[in-house]
């Protein structure tokens, strides 16, 4: 299989002349995590979450030139599907521009293609192996209480676009936080204005997504699979038989447990 038999077409572009004011209004409204950045058929850099969030509010004239990213990686239309799979996840991307043969932009592969086709393909027997042999379990979390201004330092630091929110001894999952969530709230810059002006003793919990989606060590990836489609979602907390805080799942273990699964089955 090719790239482009997963390409997706669904994604506005935007120039260097753009505002970053309308790269946020885009990922807010329609759930992305980047946009390529395109002048004359030709990708010339991605905007991301991070890079949007990074610019005040205040700031309305801010360029997307001025905050954009050189693509790690820019996939061609007849390249080897399983292949580009591979280097997203020693990448950890997720979201790759496609270019053809001659170098035109014409789409981006996105990780949850590769979830989806997952679902697809295992649908028979509906098992991508056991979640808690592709969980993470020294999980990076926040609480409640916690300082938005310290929760962006820690996604900067740790490159993480979300966290569990636990509360109590018992670690006990309440919520979820996000870029995704900040982005909503119009919460931006690293002290996180609001749109109406500086917040910054601004909590977790009035942010966050509440309650998590969680779950169980005992459930099959492919579960997890269905739990990421159906609600767009990047990663799930696992949880034990009290909601407590034992593992994560993301997207990209989904698509190594599925590359497990079809290497097992060939």
């Amino acid at each position: 299989m090719r790239v482009k038999s997963l390409l997706s077409v669904r994604y506005p572009t935007l120039t260097r002349d753009s505002l970053v004011t309308r790269a946020r209004s885009l990922m807010r409204d329609l759930g992305l995590r980047m946009i390529p950045v395109v002048e004359e058929g030709r990708v010339v850099g991605v905007v991301t979450r991070e890079n949007v969030l990074s610019v005040t509010s205040t700031r309305s004239n801010v360029l997307v030139g001025h905050v954009m990213d050189v693509p790690r990686v820019v996939f061609e239309l007849n390249e080897d599907l399983w292949t580009a799979l591979k280097i997203m996840l020693e990448l950890d991307e997720w979201y790759v521009p496609v270019v053809s043969a001659e170098g035109k932009y014409e789409g981006v592969l996105e990780i949850d293609s590769f979830i989806r086709s997952a679902l697809a393909e295992f649908s028979e027997t509906q098992s991508l192996g056991p979640l808690g042999d592709y969980m993470t379990t020294n999980v990076e979390y926040v609480t409640p209480d916690d300082n938005i201004t310290k929760l962006w330092r820690k996604m900067v630091k740790t490159k993480y676009a979300g966290f569990p929110v636990v509360q109590g001894r018992d670690m006990k999952v309440v919520g979820i936080i996000t870029q995704h969530d900040l982005l909503k709230k119009g919460y931006t810059r690293i002290e996180l204005e609001s749109e109406s002006g500086p917040r910054s003793s601004i909590k977790v919990k009035e942010a966050m997504t509440t309650p998590a989606i969680t779950a169980i060590m005992s459930e099959d990836m492919y579960k997890v699979a269905e739990i990421m489609a159906k609600n767009n979602i990047g990663r799930i907390p696992v949880v034990d038989q009290r909601g407590g805080l034992v593992g994560i799942v993301d997207r990209s273990d989904v698509c190594r447990a599925y590359m497990k699964a079809r290497s097992v089955r060939e």
